[in-house]
Order: structure tokens, then sequence, then C-alpha cells
């Protein structure tokens, strides 16, 4: 933790009450506050309309004209998987013969290529690009049905967390490293896979998955694959979900996934008298006793049955709500991706945006499954008096030419420093 956190917090900037339904109360003037936390965050100049978000939406009718009558599925891919190796299904739709299906879906905003995908009930697929169309039969001699294969996967983002909000941090963005996968596996089921990939921290953090477009009543029943929780068999009082059980009620009365209450203890379940061990687990490229390790990621995968009359193929990924929670200077805070910012899922502690929004996120959501998330003490990208520096600041492609204007660099996340230390 960068010795500018411990200072600010040893400046009590807020007083926290650390019973549930309090509110976040301010000792110094919302001026005062903006102030620090742009003094201290990565980029000096912060673009007034920026959001963080990586996606951009697209829709496309697509219809089958096939010999093939068993066709199941029409999909969207990032590539052609006779070609390509590790290709996302960006949407995917159950289909019905002499119908054509429209989905809308999020890429990421530097995606330029599309293929559609006609899949069978022995899992053959017919392919074709698609380029810009927003309509597309498939059908013809476009289609490419022949090669090997390399099955494509489901689309997978990452999503990279902060502990300390909502005071400055050390913006390596590594403190919790989630990813997270979803798709309909029938008609009324929601699978969503969640893997545990590190956890840059020191003290305890919980983590949940608010559903922001169901509402608690309109899931039946969550089962998972794996038959236990992250957490099952945590030996300590849970403190930040009291509850267990594995699906409960927002504060708003939306469905909320409980993950776990303690990321360390999932990934190691070691304790020494009494206590959880914890140390930096998959954020540095060596161990130090005592001090970080390098452990198995650890996967759940939840299966959501939603009421009658939903439809599981119309709930994206995008739409997803993952947090960590915390306490800081006493009081239980969640710490949610920029435009869930002050959506209280579970405990309440902001008083809403108002004058205090500070245009800075403490969690991102990166479009790839696969992100190289910065190594421990390392800024995710910094741009402050002219000088880019950080894990990715590779100028026309950094992190903090895209914090600066929303417009640019905003395929960041696939330009890492050169020096490969600087990534995990």
């Amino acid at each position: 933790m960068a010795d500018f956190t411990k200072i600010f917090a040893g400046l009590a900037i807020v007083t926290l009450i650390a019973t549930m339904g309090s509110c976040r109360r301010m000792e110094i003037s919302t001026e005062q506050w903006q102030e620090i936390v742009q003094q201290n965050y990565l980029i000096d100049s912060v673009d007034k309309q920026h959001n963080w978000d990586l996606l951009k939406t697209r829709a496309i009718r697509i219809g089958v004209k096939l010999s093939d009558t068993t066709i199941t599925h029409v999909q969207i891919l990032d590539g052609n998987p006779y070609t390509t190796e590790n290709v996302e299904i960006l949407a995917s739709r159950f289909y019905k013969k002499n119908t054509s299906v429209s989905p809308t879906f999020t890429v990421p905003a530097a995606t330029t290529e599309f293929w559609a995908a006609a899949v069978n009930s022995q899992g053959k697929y017919y392919v074709m690009y698609i380029g810009d169309e927003t309509s597309v039969i498939i059908g013809g001699p476009e289609v490419i049905s022949t090669g090997v294969l390399n099955r494509p996967a489901y689309q997978t983002f990452t999503y990279l967390f902060e502990e300390d909000y909502p005071l400055p941090g050390d913006f390596d963005f590594n403190d919790v490293v989630l990813r997270v996968s979803q798709y309909a596996k029938s008609e009324n089921i929601l699978k969503l896979t969640v893997t545990l990939t590190a956890v840059g921290a020191t003290k305890q953090l919980g983590a949940a998955i608010r559903l922001p477009q169901l509402n608690y009543s309109d899931v039946e029943k969550v089962t998972i694959d794996e038959g236990a929780r992250f957490d099952e068999g945590y030996s300590t009082q849970r403190y930040y979900i009291s509850n267990d059980e594995v699906l409960v009620e927002g504060r708003d009365g939306s469905a909320v996934i409980n993950l776990f209450d303690d990321a360390h203890w999932c990934m190691n379940r070691d304790e020494k008298y009494g206590q959880v061990v914890r140390m930096y687990y998959n954020t540095r490229t060596y161990e130090v006793k005592n001090e970080s390790a390098t452990v198995p990621t650890i996967s759940r995968t939840y299966n959501i049955y939603l009421r009658e009359g939903l439809n599981a193929e119309f709930y994206q990924l995008s739409d997803i709500d993952p947090f960590i929670i915390a306490s800081s200077n006493g009081l239980v805070v969640e710490t949610h991706t920029y435009n869930y910012k002050y959506n209280e899922a579970i405990w309440h502690y902001t008083n809403g945006p108002g004058e205090e929004d500070d245009m800075v996120p403490w969690a991102l959501l990166v479009p790839d499954g696969d992100f190289h998330y910065p190594v421990e003490g390392m800024f995710l990208g910094r741009y402050r008096d002219g000088e880019s520096t950080g894990a990715y600041s590779r100028w026309g492609h950094s992190f903090g030419e895209w914090g600066r204007n929303h417009n640019k660099a905003q395929d960041w996340w696939l330009y890492e420093n050169a020096t490969k230390s600087q990534v995990y």
C-alpha cells in the first residue's frame, strides 16, 4: 500500500460509523474532498464525460438458410474458430426452424471483427463473416464449416478492485481480481462462472454479485456445480454477509449472489493462532515468506433458475454488478464499478453521488478474460505532469490517455508495457 494512503487514513478524512444503515459523513468540504482525490489519482486531468466503460453495444439480425435441419443455436463470435484460437461467444440464442434472432450484445469498443455462427445439435459450427452488416443470413458459399475447430468459449470479463474506497489507494487494481462469464444454459437457467484469481491486500475482503435486471423474487433457486460455496466450511463468524445463503436480497429488492466473506481464506485456507493468514496471493512474480505466495485460482459456477415467464437469453454479462466489501475506517463499504458506484447492494454507507462524485473509479471492468493485471504496487497506468508511467502506459495506447479523453486509447488493455515484470 502506498504511503500516501496511510497518511490520508491517519488524517481521518471522513468520520465513519460502523453500524449498518449509517451514511458517510465528511468532516471536510466537498471541494476539499474532490481535491484530495484528484491530487492522488492516477490521472491529473480526468475527462469530465468519462463513465469508465470499455464496451459498445451492437445489434445484428441473423437468419439461417442451411440444409442442416438440426441447428439449435445461433451465435455471434469475435473471430473465425476454424482459423483462430480463443474465439469468444459474444451472444447466443436458441434457434427454431424458419425464424431469425436479433441479439443485442456488448463488445470491447476496439473490436471490429464479427462472425455469425449456426451450431447444430452435435456441436458443429457453420460460420460466416459479418463485417459491419446489421442483418445477415447464414448460408451459401461464404459459410465455413470444415477444418480443425477451436471451440469458442463464452465471453469473459476481468473485474479489478481497489480496497480503500472512499480513500485514495495505491491504484494497482489487484486487491481483488475476478474473472466472470455468463450464458443461458436453457431458457430459464442462467449460468454464471466466477473465478477468484488474485488478492493483493492484507485485510479481509468479501465479494458478491448484484443482478440489477433481476428481482430477488425472479429467482427460484441457485445451485453450484461444484457443490459448495467459495467459503464453504469457513470457520470464522461471517462479517460482511451474515446470511450464508447463496442467494440474498439486495437493499433495492434485487437478486444478489453471495460469493464469499473472506477472499484470503478462499484462496488459501491457512490459519495461525486462530486467525486467517493474509498474504498477497498471485500479485507478485516472486514469493516472499509470510508476505506473498502463488496459489491456484478458484472457481464456482452458479445455476440461476428464473421464474416462469423470464428468458435467460436476454440477460447480458455487461449488466451484472460484481462488488467487493471492505472495512474502511470503521465503516463497511462496497466497491462497485463506476456505472454502479453508488448502488448500495447490501450495506448503506453513502449519501449518493450529488456533489461528492469524484469522477474516478475504484473498480474497473476489462473486457478480457486473460487480462494481465499489474503486480503488487505497480500503477495500472499513471499520467501526471506530462509523464506516462505504469503497467499500461504505452504512448498512443495508455490507460492515462483514455482517462484524459474517453474517446482515445480505448484499446489500452491490449498494450501492456514491454517490461513484463510490471504485470502478473
